[in-house]
This record gives C-alpha cells, structure tokens and sequence, in this order.
C-alpha cells in the first residue's frame, strides 16, 4: 500500500490520515533499525508531513526533492525527447508538445512528466490531459471552496520554501498540497535573507486547463461545460458583453460543493 496515499485520499478525514501516519511512523522506524543490512534506500512518495515524528523513527535522510544535482531524477528532459524517443515522436509538433507537457521544475533543468509523454506516444500523439484524467482533486476543491480561494492567484503564487516543504494533517493549507501533488511547480525561485522564496505555478497547459475544468464542473454542478466555454469564448471574441452576462447568469449556476 502507498501510505503517502493513504494519508492525501483521507485528508478530510483527519483522525484516519492520523493512523495512516503513524502506520508510516512504524515502518520508517523498521528501517532505521534494520540500516546495518541496508546499503542504499531511495524512499519516493507524493507528499512530506509536518509533525509527523514520522522522521524521528527515520532520522537521517537525504531530501533531494529540491536539490538542482537530482533536479530530472523523476522526469524526461527535452534531450530524452529529442533522442531516446526522437524515432516515437517524428513529425510531431515539438513546441506543442512541450508547452502541453513540459515546466514541471525542481530548481534545475524543467522536466517532462513521464506518464503524460508515454501515453501520449501510446495514443498515436494525440494531445490530451492523460496525467490529469487519472485522479480526481475532489480534497482539494472541497479546500478552495471552504476557504475560497481566488484560483487566478495560482498562476503567481509567491510562498516561502517552509510552506512548500511539508504540511500538517491538523491545519491543511491548500499550497503545500498543490505543490506536493504536482498541480503546481515553480516558476521562479528567490533566495533571501530570509530563506529561499518560490512563485508558483501551473506547469503546462495540460494541468491549468483540466485544473479550470475540474474547478468549473464541481461549482455548477455540471459533468460537461464544454458548451458553456464555447459560448463565453465567443461572446468574448465578438465583444458581446450582454451574450457574456446571459450565458454566465442563465447557464452556468452555481452550487455549492457537497
């Protein structure tokens, strides 16, 4: 079982995210003790608790999340497009795909997320949200509607590196999460004084515009809004303003989410 998981999908349920932490605890504590016998460990998982005692039971760990030496550890770079998959990907519009699949960074070079490039290939390089359609942000959209939270802020989210680098299960904050699920990256990074500094935002294409989607469909109330986008888009393109305000008043109404 993933643990880091099993705590992100019960978030909402905080006293079950508790035992599936300290179920991690346990285990973390099962390899310090066993560290005679272990040459190299490399431990992977979505999200890094705060509070967790989990690293006290497993104290002496390397985080290499944001180390530029392992920047593309966990993703493909333009060269492993431009040569290992160069034969998979000929005639294909390479701009388009790097601005659909490309900008997930770890403060070196930006990467390509594996799965959506796979798929991607194994589609017949047909250009469609493949890592997004995978799971359901249904947490994180109960959060921003709690909290309500201005989505276009996450295009140009400043935050400091200790918000990012782990999250309490006690007092869930939206970016650490957006961050650790990979629905945000980093944009710019600053080192102060104070410590480093990071702007945050969506990676590519694929995740800002199924982000908006899944945003849209859980505050109408509706399974499909394509024709809803089209018919705001089109009144924007002719400057129908009346045609904007009908549409946003009439058919998309909003409720809140359950």
């Amino acid at each position: 079982m993933n643990m880091t998981s099993f705590i992100v999908d019960n978030l909402d349920q905080p006293e079950v995210a508790k035992q599936g932490r300290e179920v991690l605890k346990d285990i973390y504590t099962t390899i310090k003790g066993s560290d005679r016998y272990i040459y190299f460990a490399f431990l992977t998982g979505v999200s890094k608790f705060s509070k967790v005692s989990v690293f006290s039971g497993l104290n002496n760990l390397k985080d290499i999340t944001l180390n530029p030496d392992f920047a593309t550890i966990c993703g493909y770079t333009q060269h492993d497009l431009e040569t290992t998959f160069a034969a998979r990907l000929n005639g294909v519009d390479m701009d388009k795909v790097r601005y659909w699949y490309n900008g997930y960074n770890f403060l070196g070079e930006k990467v390509y997320n594996p799965f959506d490039i796979l798929l991607f290939i194994d589609a017949g390089c047909i250009f469609d949200n493949y890592w997004f359609a995978t799971g359901t942000p249904t947490f994180l959209i109960k959060l921003i509607e709690q909290n309500n939270y201005h989505i276009p802020q996450l295009e140009n989210l400043k935050v400091s590196k200790s918000l990012i680098d782990s999250y309490n299960i006690e007092d869930i904050q939206l970016e650490p999460i957006l961050f650790q699920a990979g629905y945000l990256t980093i944009k710019e990074a600053e080192f102060t004084d104070f410590g480093a500094e990071y702007v945050l935002g969506f990676p590519n294409h694929e995740v800002r515009i199924s982000f908006h989607d899944v945003v849209a469909r859980a505050l109408t109330n509706k399974s499909d809004i394509l024709m809803e986008k089209k018919s705001l888009l089109q009144s924007l393109k002719d400057a129908d303003i009346e045609q904007f305000r009908t549409t946003f008043m009439q058919r998309i109404r909003l409720h809140p989410v359950q």
